[in-house]
């Protein structure tokens, strides 16, 4: 195509002209849009940047109604704007597209009936499958139990129950790494756990605190909190727990030298209840948080934490959604755990 003609409308040219400009049958270029994965990367790369020369996009509806289902993958999440969330979409976007798939983004906003809308939305698109990070409330569990029999569903981060597909981190290993860590500069670490909003990653990362405590032969430090919140707003929630935790004399009574927080954002509003009470992180207290988001690299202390392999995370998410894609439900479950690392800075 020549470089000064100018750009296709949007729409105006068809499967045939991409094929053309690819130097390629239609019937090659037609597989690469049902989704074939029997095509070379080059001839994927071939057909891709016909697309974009020829501003071409595909009926997905008509290659749904052809298929039975489209070539969409459907990502519902309570927040968008969750760092982790946010990375991790970024790396299933790229997946997504090395299988000639795009992704369809919903959130919940933590709300029970956004979730079921997006639900019913992505079934109706006849979506290839969705990434799932369902909300605490158990109000949609009979729609998500009945579209597990529909389409292909791999839970994110969270679930309700073990018997579904699922990737996420390693919640034991990657907690006891910080807290082995803090053991090991003779600091004595007590625990502040995430608001009720992620199941089972909420008791595994306690679970794996207290392992690593007893293994060492210290009683585990947990910070009182409210077990029935559902917030997502971290830091405000770490600060007020903290707070009242210093207040009513638990820092003083509990010996506990340095604190370990279930997410970064609990870490950022814990550093400050700490100050309130004259101790600066980093210095008078050690802490450390988890999930390495970038903000860590610019706080004063840097703050030590965990790394979750998103990465990985995100990848295994779109390569379990192309397994059993014909329809064909295969035995067992697609469960994968990803080990974290640590990353100390100044913070301990």
């Amino acid at each position: 195509m020549s470089q000064n003609a100018p750009p296709a409308p949007v729409g105006s040219a068809t499967m045939q002209d991409v094929a053309a400009a690819a130097g390629l049958s239609r019937a090659t270029v037609s597989k690469y849009f049902n989704g074939s994965d029997s095509l070379k990367p080059e001839t994927r790369e071939r057909i891709e940047r016909a697309c974009r020369e020829l501003n071409y996009v595909p009926d997905m509806h008509a290659v749904s109604l052809v298929k039975g289902r489209s070539n969409l993958i459907g990502v519902v999440l309570p927040f968008i704007s969750e760092p982790f969330f946010g990375k991790v979409l970024q790396v299933i976007e790229r997946r997504a597209a090395q299988y000639g798939q795009q992704v369809v983004i919903q959130a919940s906003n933590n709300d029970p009936q956004r979730e079921a809308a997006a639900l019913l939305t992505l079934r109706a698109m006849k979506v290839h499958g969705i990434v799932f990070t369902p909300i605490a409330s158990r109000d949609n569990l009979p729609l998500i139990e009945q579209l597990q029999q529909e389409l292909r569903i791999v839970f994110l981060d969270s679930y309700f129950n073990e018997d579904c597909h699922f990737v996420m981190n390693d919640n034991r290993q990657s907690i006891a790494l910080a807290v082995n860590y803090l053991l090991s500069r003779s600091a004595i670490p007590a625990y502040l756990a995430a608001p009720n909003v992620a199941i089972p990653s909420r008791p595994e990362r306690l679970a794996g605190y207290e392992a690593a405590m007893r293994a060492a032969g210290h009683a585990p430090i947990v910070i009182p909190d409210n077990p029935a919140s559902t917030t997502w707003q971290f830091e405000a929630y770490a600060y007020e727990q903290v707070l009242a935790w210093c207040a009513n004399g638990g820092l003083a009574a509990s010996g506990a030298s340095a604190l370990v927080c279930a997410t970064d954002r609990l870490a950022i509003g814990a550093a400050k209840a700490l100050r309130r009470f004259g101790r600066r992180p980093g210095h008078d207290i050690l802490l450390a948080g988890h999930d390495n988001i970038d903000i860590c690299d610019y706080l004063d202390p840097m703050l030590t934490t965990v790394h979750q392999d998103i990465d990985r995370i995100g990848q295994a998410a779109v390569d379990c959604l192309q397994t059993g894609a014909d329809g064909q439900q295969q035995d067992g479950f697609f469960q994968r755990r990803f080990p974290g690392r640590l990353v100390i800075r100044e913070s301990a």
